[in-house]
């Protein structure tokens, strides 16, 4: 994988942060991360247990600019958007799955060059 390092600190940077940022307060805070080597791509993944997305309110604005789906922690709606324009420039693609009240799931998938 031929990838921009200062791109990648800032994905993982801003995917843990948020996941700390909008963590559930009635549970323990559960971050994982793993990566798969797949032949022509290397597969990153960083799941959480906060306080998930409604993926069908809001699934075409997840990475869009100045976007935020929990008002009451404070945001400027940024980071997400980074996360994906920067997959995007080292060529990859960003997935998502969420529910509400259990967590969200980040796949991130980065070709092999």
């Amino acid at each position: 994988m031929k990838a921009y390092e200062p791109y990648l600190e800032s994905i993982f940077y801003n995917l843990l942060s948020n996941a700390i940022k909008y963590h559930d307060k009635n549970r323990r805070l559960q971050i994982d991360i793993s990566a798969i080597a797949e032949q022509h791509e290397v597969v990153l993944i960083i799941s959480d247990n906060g306080l998930g997305i409604d993926l069908s309110k809001s699934s075409g604005k997840i990475f869009g600019l100045y976007q935020r789906f929990h008002d009451h922690i404070g945001g400027k709606g940024l980071g997400l958007y980074l996360v994906k324009t920067q997959v995007e420039s080292m060529g990859g693609h960003i997935e998502i799955s969420s529910t509400p009240g259990q967590g969200t799931t980040f796949k991130i998938m980065l070709p092999v060059q």
